[in-house]
This record gives C-alpha cells, sequence and structure tokens, in this order.
C-alpha cells in the first residue's frame, strides 16, 4: 500500500519487512517518502516495525525479479537481477 494510503485505510499498525533499497536493487522505483515518515506515522497512532524478517524479504523481490515478474514504475538506469 503506498504511503500515502496508510493514514486514511484505517491501520493501527505497519509491519515492514523489505527495505526501498531492497526494491531499487531489483528495479522498483518507488519514489522518495520523507526522511520521517515513520514518526510521522506514529504520530497519527499508527505503530510501524520495520525489518521484519528483512533477508527474507528481499529474497523474495529478488525471487519474483528472477522469474520475470513485472517491474512496475522501473528506475531509468537500472537492470533487472538475473
Amino acid at each position: 500500500m503506498c504511503l500515502g494510503a496508510v493514514p486514511w485505510s484505517g491501520v493501527r499498525s505497519l509491519l515492514c519487512g523489505a527495505r526501498g533499497e531492497d526494491a531499487e536493487e531489483i528495479g522498483f522505483d518507488e519514489g522518495t517518502k520523507p526522511d520521517r515518515w515513520v514518526r510521522s506515522l506514529e504520530k497519527r497512532g499508527i505503530v510501524v516495525t520495520r525489518d521484519v524478517l528483512r533477508r527474507e524479504a528481499a529474497s523474495v523481490l529478488r525471487e519474483y525479479a528472477r522469474r520475470g515478474g513485472e517491474i512496475y514504475n522501473p528506475r531509468q538506469d537500472s537492470g533487472r537481477l538475473s
């Protein structure tokens, strides 16, 4: 779910596995996030837990790319993992 939709979605907590740089590694480009995006959500009462099984989550992204999954909004300067 995009960051902008989180506050109005009604969720009270957000679990994040992979990080932005993990997604960028395979070619995704979701744009920039504000420096204090976690704090911003927490101020709204949304608990944010990051790096939940991060290594495994990043592995899922790499496998997705390896199998030819569609990379939406790809970075112009990035190649896909083989």
